[in-house]
């Protein structure tokens, strides 16, 4: 778990350094500002929807997919929250953050997919 967590934060340091730094000598820091937010987002999703992918692995194929499906119900009402939160209480470009929310999900999700089937 404490792997998985530093490796994620890895990924998060080097997509900040590879897509946010340029993005925000291109376009400034209004388009800059929601990635770290979408990264943050998502590296908590990762790491709170992979406790139950630990917790049940090595058990039967109902336990695992009983953590799968979890896993993705944390996972979307989460990101809910976090998009009305978003929206509603912060001054964010919406646009922006739903993109960079949205590629961070979609990095994560198949960074997650690897490390599990390591």
């Amino acid at each position: 778990m404490i792997r998985f967590s530093g490796y994620v934060i890895v990924f998060d340091i080097a997509c900040l350094i590879l897509a946010g730094i340029p993005l925000y000598l291109l376009a400034g820091l209004e388009v800059f500002l929601p990635v770290p937010v979408a990264l943050v987002i998502t590296t908590v999703l990762a790491i709170a929807s992979f406790y139950p992918f630990v917790r049940m692995s090595g058990g039967s194929m109902n336990r695992y997919m009983t953590a799968m499906l979890i896993a993705m119900f944390i996972r979307m009402i989460f990101i809910g929250v976090s998009i009305v939160v978003v929206f509603v209480f912060t001054e964010l470009n919406q646009i922006g953050f739903t993109v960079a929310l949205l590629f961070s999900y979609i990095c994560k999700s198949a960074f997650e997919t690897y490390i599990l089937t390591r």
